[in-house]
This record gives C-alpha cells, structure tokens and sequence, in this order.
C-alpha cells in the first residue's frame, strides 16, 4: 500500500512539473512591409503591400501599382481587432523616367472591411512616379477620397 501511495505522489509531482513550463509571454508584432508612408488626416497608417508591375508586354510604359495599408488604429492592431485595410490601385503610362496624373483619373480606393468592399470616391490631388534603374518612387499629394479624408504618402516599389 506504501509503494502505491509513494508511485501515486510521484505521477503526481512529475504531472505538476511537466505541466508547468516556463515560454515567453506573446508578443503582438505589427506588420509594416517599411516600404514607405501614408497618412490619412495627419493619421500614419501601417503600409501592407507596396507592388508595382507591367500589365501589357506590348506597351512597357503602362504600369500598375498597388498598396495596401491597415486601416485600424495601433491599439485596435495591438487588441487584434477585425482587419479593416485601404487599398490603392493607381495605373499610369509613362513617358521617359517619370509620369503624374490628376488622382481622380488614375487612382481607386477602397476601404475593406471583410465582408464589407466600399468603393471610395477620389475627387481631387495628384499621383506622380518617377522610375530609377531597379526601383520607382510613386507620391500622393493631398489626394482626398471620401468626402473629406485626405491622403498623402510616398512608396519606395521595386517592380516584378
């Protein structure tokens, strides 16, 4: 009886010890691709994705961008609230090493937030690109979409 109760506290003990380890407390890490900056009404927002490609092999000069950027706050991200994002597409031609465009011609935006995809009207500002050897530079300058929110950033893309 003495060997079982002995055998009993042992499985016991090694139950307690086994069960309780020690890990690192979870750190949230937000991800920012630190490919540039946008800002949304003096708010800076965490950029997602910055990729910039050619859609047509026939024209070189016709190029898409698009951007993606979290549209929570840091202590909403820090909570782990539902993912809401802004996403920007921007299409332009080139013609030499730079191009710009009137944001209402060549810029969409859209605010998502699953499962809800509202479009965003662009009613004024200025998209501009300019092209180095392996890396483009795309600006938005005082771009307002949605009534009254007014988008400024710059991104540093390298193109696929």
């Amino acid at each position: 009886m003495k060997t079982l109760r002995t055998l009993y506290l042992s499985a016991i003990a090694s139950f307690i010890i086994v069960g309780c380890n020690k890990r690192a407390s979870f750190e949230n890490e937000l991800f920012d691709c630190e490919c540039g900056t946008l800002t949304l009404n003096n708010r800076d927002l965490n950029i997602r994705l910055a990729a910039g490609f050619n859609l047509d092999a026939s024209n070189t000069d016709f190029w898409r961008y698009h951007i993606v950027a979290d549209y929570r706050t840091e202590e909403e991200q820090i909570n782990h609230t539902p993912s809401e994002d802004l996403s920007l597409t921007v299409e332009l031609t080139y013609s030499g090493s730079s191009a710009s465009g009137d944001a209402v011609d060549v810029l969409t935006a859209n605010y998502l937030e699953i499962p809800v995809d509202e479009m965003w009207d662009v009613t004024e500002g200025t998209v501009e690109v300019n092209i180095g050897d392996s890396i483009h530079t795309l600006t938005l300058s005082n771009v307002v979409v949605d009534g009254s929110k007014t988008l400024n950033g710059e991104f540093t893309i390298v193109p696929e």
